[in-house]
């Protein structure tokens, strides 16, 4: 699993760096990968999370979502982010924070318990983190059933590898509920527990999508 791992890391971290002025170069379907300013493994930059998305054409989209639109409801990975800021500024602010405001319902339940002013500063921290810190790699995949595949087996891999723990600065260890994030080093807590690839299929894995990627 170390050397598939390493593979993954020598090979993505190689790949052209997006951000968000790049958005519309982004493929519309694919997988991307994420890293975070700080973070190293295998001798470079570590992955911190990946992921794709549903339907179709939604890449750049998505990728958006999480990283320059002000709506933590929309993204679990800008709420994980915004909680890691606010527990460890010790900010009182951080059970306001967790409430979802999305569904018509919640935000008849929960709407008049939010400070609304404070929610858009926070929202601007979290982007502000983003835009500072991370940088992003794609590569393309057209059918749905093969970036969620794919996707899961990328992070297992990552997952299971011993070598590729968080630093010691790392914001995520000031996740306030969540001790995967904290241990592992991914801002990711689903689609761990797949088939961890050897360095064989680490190596189809991404030759197939940077074949698509360069088609």
């Amino acid at each position: 699993m170390t050397e598939a791992c390493q593979h993954l890391h020598e090979v993505l971290s190689r790949l052209p760096r997006f951000k968000r002025e790049d958005l519309a170069q982004v493929p519309k379907n694919g997988i991307y990968v994420l890293f975070e300013k700080g973070e190293a493994a295998h001798d470079g930059d570590r992955i911190v999370r990946i992921g794709t998305h549903r339907g179709q054409n939604n890449l750049p989209s998505r990728i958006r979502e999480h990283l320059y639109e002000s709506n933590k409801d929309r993204s679990i990975f800008r709420k994980h982010v915004g909680r890691c800021l606010l527990a460890k500024a010790s900010d009182p602010f951080l059970p306001q924070w967790e409430l979802d405001l999305t569904a018509k319902a919640s935000r008849a339940l929960n709407e008049h318990k939010v400070n609304k002013a404070r929610l858009l500063e926070v929202e601007a921290d979290v982007t502000r983190y983003m835009v500072e810190n991370f940088s992003f790699a794609v590569f393309r995949f057209d059918d749905e059933a093969d970036r969620r595949q794919y996707e899961e087996c990328l992070l297992s891999t990552i997952y299971a590898c011993p070598e590729c723990g968080p630093s010691e600065a790392w914001l995520g260890k000031h996740h306030p509920n969540s001790e995967v994030i904290r241990k592992c080093g991914l801002w990711n807590i689903q689609n761990l527990s797949g088939k961890v690839l050897s360095r064989g299929d680490a190596k189809r894995v991404i030759e197939a999508g940077l074949s698509a990627t360069k088609g």
